[in-house]
């Protein structure tokens, strides 16, 4: 996951949460529809001044947001005394080693305010303290009962065990459980980002491929399959006409798809 978004990012970002098209945001903003596509891909780095203004102040947020000198949207003229944070702290956000993008991702979640609160029940051990308590009061009676003759193999022997709490487990499981909702749903929003892994694994896509192969009844089929992976273009919406100029063209100028020649080695005519 990226530590911040690029221009080209934030700009569909913003389009996509006002639920505009980029023919919409063209007609209220005045800028080409084209202009605006082309700012939105990856790969686009000429953005023009006056566009940047014009977003800037349609969206509502500052310029040296989108230009990545900021990542706070509005501008904030408040002390950074009054977030509460130490020296130590800022000086560590400041230092870039930590993925801030992230953090602010997962403090807005709403399950954090759920996670920090059983953090902090965690470490103020209030709670650990109770079960701890509670552990010995159980321990205290089974033994009583042990010198009693009773037996550990007796149901009521083995009820008291088992109602014993295991500290670390317990606070395990609860803080694991919580800090996995949110895990999940962030990997989950961020599933389509380009430096995001892919569902499918290259061993799985292979052995799709190899299934797909097997299924075609004939060697323009299975070309098309290949090619499908590796250009990542779905041939099955080409016309046959399409299809066999494509090829002829891969076939002319590619040096994958040409076919293999011999290496001159075989026998000698006579």
């Amino acid at each position: 996951m990226k530590c911040k978004l690029s221009i080209q990012e934030k700009l569909k970002d913003l389009r996509i949460e006002r639920g505009l098209s980029l023919q919409e945001l063209s007609d209220q903003t005045g800028l080409s529809r084209a202009a605006l596509g082309n700012y939105e891909t990856d790969d686009y780095k000429e953005i023009t001044h006056k566009a940047i203004v014009i977003l800037a102040d349609f969206y509502g947020v500052s310029s040296d947001y989108l230009l990545g000198l900021t990542e706070n949207r509005e501008h904030h003229s408040f002390p950074v005394d009054e977030l509460g944070l130490d020296d130590t702290t800022i000086d560590l956000i400041k230092s870039g080693k930590l993925n801030v993008r992230l953090i602010c991702e997962m403090i807005k979640h709403p399950e954090f305010e759920n996670f920090l609160s059983d953090f902090e029940i965690y470490v103020d051990n209030l709670a650990g303290m109770q079960i701890r308590n509670m552990n010995t009061m159980i321990e205290q009676t089974r033994l009583r009962l042990q010198n009693n003759g009773i037996p550990d193999s007796d149901h009521y022997m083995k009820t008291l065990v088992a109602a014993s709490i295991n500290e670390d487990n317990y606070f395990n499981n609860l803080l694991g459980n919580d800090i996995a909702k949110i895990a999940k749903d962030l990997r989950d929003t961020h599933e389509k980002d380009s430096d995001t892994g892919d569902p499918i694994t290259p061993v799985e896509d292979m052995l799709g491929t190899f299934e797909e192969l097997k299924k075609t009844d004939n060697a323009t089929q299975a070309q098309m399959i290949m090619y499908s992976k590796l250009f990542k273009i779905n041939f099955t919406k080409m016309d046959p006409y399409e299809f066999k100029t494509f090829t002829e063209i891969l076939q002319r100028y590619s040096d994958l798809c040409k076919p293999v020649r011999g290496n001159g080695r075989g026998r000698k005519k006579k």
